[in-house]
């Protein structure tokens, strides 16, 4: 057995050459010989080295994959400051909050009439102001005084027949049942009588507040029915603000809870409290209703039906 290509097979292991001859027992076969080796392993490292010049290295820090940005260095003895998560949170809370609303008077009223009768006298008209006490309207009730009268004399009467039988059961020259039926009837005058005196009280609408007129709706002489209006008032002196809240303002918005008010009719801004939380919420548009009232007690110009802001600042 040759032994000679077995050696150069070792030889070409042994120095990280390919080997490039076959070994082939037959005599015929050609000698391999080291020389004819390294020519090929030479020429093989050539070709393979404009490959690997034509590849771009890779980036600084980073092992076969997309460069990555180096960490920024803090200067020494200074730890990287860490990012706080309420503060966001914290200046939402105290960002101020806007809401609509409407000027609206604390005492109106629709008057109606307390008794049928020609209206003899109406002496305020729309838009005037008129002070607590003052008579608004009047009314012909010469028929209602004259019942009244009528209803006090029997009423005088059967108290008369009262004392004649109490005297005559002393006696007893009238009956116990005489004497209690003269009782009865004076009792039924005193109420007919009684009757009259409130109905009296009915032909004058005085003022309960003090106010301005803003609606007529009945004039001097006509005749009037009993529960009919006759007129609208309102005091102007007394207001509050009807407004409409997002429902979740409940975490921080409480009765007490201080606003400004800017009124978009006149550009006048006052401050105010929230007096009222009404306990319903809408369903459908999470919005509910509550009642401010304004802190001073000059409101300017401003009068009900007007519309403005309301500025809140949450609380904590």
């Amino acid at each position: 057995m040759n032994r000679k290509p077995i050696a150069l097979f070792v030889a070409a292991c042994a120095l990280g050459l390919p080997f490039a001859a076959v070994y082939n027992s037959s005599s015929d076969a050609p000698e391999t010989t080291l020389q004819q080796v390294l020519p090929l392993s030479t020429a093989n490292a050539a070709e393979s080295a404009p490959v690997a010049a034509e590849t771009p290295a890779p980036a600084a820090g980073s092992v076969n994959g997309p460069a990555v940005a180096a960490p920024i260095d803090s200067p020494a003895g200074t730890a990287p400051a860490a990012a706080d998560p309420a503060a966001p949170a914290a200046a939402a809370n105290n960002e101020r909050q806007t809401a609509r609303g409407v000027v609206t008077a604390v005492h109106e009223a629709t008057l109606s009439a307390g008794l049928a009768s020609e209206i003899t006298k109406m002496p305020f008209s729309e838009g005037q102001s008129f002070k607590k006490g003052d008579v608004l309207v009047e009314f012909n009730c010469e028929r209602t005084k004259a019942e009244s009268r009528a209803a006090e004399a029997a009423m005088q009467g059967e108290q008369k027949t009262v004392e004649t039988n109490e005297e005559l059961e002393k006696f007893n020259s009238i009956g116990k049942f005489d004497l209690l039926i003269s009782v009865a009837k004076l009792n039924k005058a005193k109420a007919e009588y009684d009757a009259l005196q409130a109905q009296m009280k009915q032909c004058k609408v005085t003022a309960p507040f003090a106010g301005r007129v803003t609606e007529r709706m009945m004039r001097q002489y006509e005749f009037v029915q009993v529960g009919e209006p006759m007129l609208k008032i309102v005091d102007t002196g007394a207001l509050e603000l009807d407004l409409i809240i997002p429902s979740k303002w409940l975490q921080w918005l409480k009765p007490g809870s201080p606003f400004s008010f800017k009124v978009d009719e006149t550009g006048q801004a006052f401050d105010g409290k929230v007096d009222r939380v009404l306990p319903s919420v809408d369903p459908v548009s999470k919005t509910m209703k509550i009642i401010g009232r304004f802190s001073g007690k000059s409101t300017g110009r401003t009068i009900p039906g007007m519309s403005g802001t309301a500025t809140f600042t949450p609380e904590g």
